[in-house]
């Protein structure tokens, strides 16, 4: 996933960047730190296949089951 995919995905799943990382984080991986997703947005780093993934995987549930999955992560913002 390019950092453009990156960004698009999270503009269309509602999701910041702050946001992924504490779903991230819920979802029981570690918490990236705020500058690691700046850099997977920015191009700056590789996005890992698996957050790809995660996301690819998020945007072909439904939204009633997506929203129940994110619904955490987007409310501590």
């Amino acid at each position: 996933m390019t950092d453009e995919e990156f960004t698009n995905a999270l503009r269309r799943l509602g999701l910041s960047q702050a946001a992924l990382a504490r779903l991230l984080d819920d979802l029981g991986e570690q918490q990236p730190a705020p500058t690691t997703v700046w850099r997977w947005a920015d191009g700056r780093s590789k996005v890992p296949i698996g957050v790809g993934a995660l996301l690819s995987l998020l945007e072909q549930l439904p939204s009633d089951i997506r929203n129940q999955l994110t619904r955490r992560a987007v409310r501590a913002a």
